[in-house]
């Protein structure tokens, strides 16, 4: 996790903070897999934090639900061996994860894309 611990101490602090909005990874590695993009967005359910990961497919789109510590496992496994590209979106900042060839890994911060949080949906099975 060394290499993504900036990342992932800023994922945790933005959902302690109550200002996430939500995680998109992107720049797969291999475009014939069919993985295009992973979103991650964060619902309160029965007092519980849940992550729901939508895994978007050239043809079809398939959900998980994640813990905190299940989705930054989830998180780094998919940068190491599926995509290039990562964005956390928070109230604060967007900060932008990218993953070279060389497996280096580089950040950058942007000012914030949302001024809201994104509204409740029913959770997708």
């Amino acid at each position: 996790m060394s290499e993504f611990k900036d990342f992932f101490e800023r994922l945790q602090q933005s959902v302690i903070d109550d200002e996430f909005v939500k995680l998109t990874l992107s720049r797969p590695l291999r475009k014939s897999e069919g993985l295009v993009n992973v979103y991650m967005r964060l619902f309160v359910v029965e007092g519980k934090t849940i992550f729901q990961f939508k895994y978007r497919h050239t043809e079809e789109e398939v959900y998980k639900q994640f813990s905190l510590p299940e989705a930054i496992a989830e998180i780094e496994e998919l940068l190491t061996n599926s995509f290039r590209g990562g964005t956390l979106f928070t109230l604060k900042e967007d900060l932008l994860l990218v993953v070279s060839k060389k497996k280096k890994v580089s950040y950058r911060e942007n000012a914030p894309s949302f001024k809201n949080k994104l509204p409740d949906v029913p959770l997708e099975s």
